[in-house]
């Protein structure tokens, strides 16, 4: 199909500032047959009507509660597929998008009959326009056996490294592109998580399925990093994630990997803490303990 549908759902809690500058995006991409969908978990700031006011090109589904992340970006996904979405882009409010994103991951899709959820490259927001992007997502990591799920070249500079369409062992929920058929036969995202780890349930559930996980590193975003959850390190993004990663490797580790799992969890804790004692950065290569 020439320019499949896709619905593009930009989930909203109180922030209201970064969802009008990823709409503005959105709306100078090239793409020719694309729908702006903003699901906003009750938010009190305003952004629904703002949203109407500034995009009326742009849809809004406003929830009674907050229903998280899975939860709200179930009822967007539901409503687009209603619409006859064939491809559904779930998208962060805190990103902005390049102006391909859509083209290129379609392209990347058009290469691989089998995939069923893509991700595009997506940098730190604070490099954009510097010449010099540092990478946050450039494919996934999963590793069982170590209770890990981490970002392949975070916090390098994009040197080329990552520029060919690949597998990837799960997409980060940040910008996830997923068909029709994928979300036909695995179902909707797990609500049970809240926040964090439903991406990888939901890619390797995916995988399990037949469907391919594919990076394309055409596309491209620029991520603000964890807003909702007070920035990248802070105490209740920590708390979450190892609340989720205890769920999600519960779910698909092996009973022996539990072997293992303990050991590395600990010293990726403990590298963690020593370096946020030093205040040192953690280092732009690839390593094993730079978890999302």
């Amino acid at each position: 199909m020439n320019n499949p549908l896709v619905y593009i759902i930009v989930l909203n809690y109180n922030r209201k500032d970064d969802t009008l500058e990823c709409l503005e995006s959105l709306f100078r991409m090239d793409y020719p047959n694309c729908k702006v969908l903003v699901v906003d978990n009750a938010s009190s700031d305003g952004t629904a009507e703002a949203v109407r006011k500034g995009y009326p090109g742009a849809e809004t589904l406003e929830n009674e509660k907050n229903l998280m992340y899975s939860g709200g970006n179930n009822e967007g996904i539901k409503l687009a597929l209603a619409r006859g979405a064939e491809w559904v882009l779930l998208l962060n409010n805190d990103t902005v998008a390049d102006g391909r994103l859509l083209t290129e991951m379609l392209k990347a899709a058009g290469m691989r009959p089998d995939a069923g959820v893509i991700g595009p490259m997506i940098y730190y927001y604070s490099s954009k326009g510097s010449g010099h992007e540092i990478v946050w997502y450039a494919g996934g990591i999963v590793k069982p056996w170590m209770g890990l799920t981490a970002h392949r070249g975070l916090r390098e500079e994009d040197t080329g490294r990552y520029g060919r369409v690949e597998d990837t062992d799960y997409v980060t929920g940040c910008a996830m592109l997923v068909s029709r058929a994928c979300f036909g036969k695995v179902g909707l995202l797990d609500t049970s998580y809240g926040m964090y780890a439903e991406d990888a349930d939901f890619c390797l559930r995916a995988r399990r399925a037949g469907f391919g996980l594919v990076f394309a590193p055409g596309g491209k975003v620029w991520h603000k990093i964890s807003m909702s959850a007070g920035g990248e390190f802070s105490p209740r993004k920590t708390r979450l994630k190892i609340k989720s990663n205890l769920r999600l490797f519960a779910r698909f580790a092996k009973p022996w990997h539990w072997l293992t799992i303990p050991f590395f969890v600990a010293v990726r804790g403990a590298a963690f803490l020593v370096r946020r004692i030093l205040g040192r950065e953690y280092p732009r290569r690839k390593n094993i303990l730079n978890v999302k």
